[in-house]
């Protein structure tokens, strides 16, 4: 296929690792990634709802209601997991936020108001990911070193940014099945790849709007089949299994259920290194990023 010459070829190139290899022998890693959009979730697929009080009551489901359930099944069954937060969601729920990095769990940067940064101006872009960065802090006392992008909206001028303020990795593209890294004249970047075959958006999503609400309500019996056969073929083919959950969706009663008997099922294989996107970054960083160092002095 002939490229046309004048669409400008992005900056950043993915760069598989060699000979990677999950640590003591593990077939495969798991990283269990909720996205708490809470409010910031309605008003960023439609401003208007900033004044639609129940679409904001929807969101705030899950940070009020869903989110200590959730915690109450990480601690229950002792698996950790990374919360990708808005500033905005930081901002309106302090002490929830708090929560998370009291139980053991990483939070990481989601943007401030859920915004996708391919609809901003880079000084924007630049605006609201210190605001987020900074709303984080103030509700964890913790400086996040990850990001997952909203909307799944990356640029090349994100992985910049990226790097320019010290952060280990990203989590929202998708080329392999295993950490990558994405290579820019500024730098290494390690990316933890996700895919829409774990994300419940597609079986249980839901919007609403002045307009009316639209959505899905798959039977959760749905989404057990669909991850726990994802997770079967990681393991065989030594992924890396990431989710991208969202509490007010698979935070559900009923979904909940589901969820405790997936993670019982994945639990039953003692092959599995159960972590957070961080500790899969500092491995990573540690053991790859370290070696190409030497070999490149």
């Amino acid at each position: 296929m002939q490229i046309n010459s004048e669409i400008q070829q992005p900056e950043v190139q993915s760069l598989p690792i060699e000979g990677f290899a999950w640590p003591e022998g593990k077939r495969c890693a798991v990283a269990i990634g909720w996205h708490v959009d809470g409010e910031s979730g309605p008003i960023a697929g439609d401003p208007r709802n900033a004044g639609h009080l129940t679409a904001l009551s929807e969101g705030a489901y899950g940070v009020s209601t869903a989110l200590p359930r959730i915690l109450e099944m990480h601690a229950a069954l002792e698996v950790p997991a990374t919360f990708f937060v808005p500033g905005y969601v930081a901002d309106l729920h302090p002490a929830a936020i708090k929560a998370l990095v009291e139980a053991g769990h990483e939070v990481a940067h989601h943007g401030y108001l859920h915004e996708n940064v391919l609809a901003l101006t880079p000084e924007q872009e630049r605006d609201v990911f210190q605001r987020g960065h900074e709303a984080l802090q103030r509700a964890t006392g913790v400086e996040a070193i990850g990001w997952s992008a909203p909307f799944w909206g990356m640029r090349s001028s994100t992985v910049d940014l990226l790097l320019e303020r010290g952060f280990l990795y990203d989590c929202s593209l998708m080329e392999y099945d295993l950490p990558y890294l994405l290579t820019t004249p500024t730098g290494r970047l390690i990316e933890l790849p996700l895919s829409p075959a774990l994300d419940d958006w597609a079986l249980f999503g839901l919007s609403l709007s002045p307009d009316g609400g639209s959505g899905f309500n798959a039977p959760a019996e749905a989404a057990y089949q669909a991850w726990r056969e994802e997770f079967d073929g990681m393991r065989r083919f030594g992924c890396f299994f990431s989710t991208t959950f969202h509490p007010n969706l698979t935070g559900r009663p009923g979904r909940l259920e589901m969820l405790y008997r997936l993670l019982n099922y994945m639990k039953l294989f003692d092959d599995v290194w159960w972590t957070t996107c961080a500790g899969v970054a500092r491995y990573v960083q540690e053991r790859y990023l370290s070696q190409l160092a030497t070999h490149s002095a």
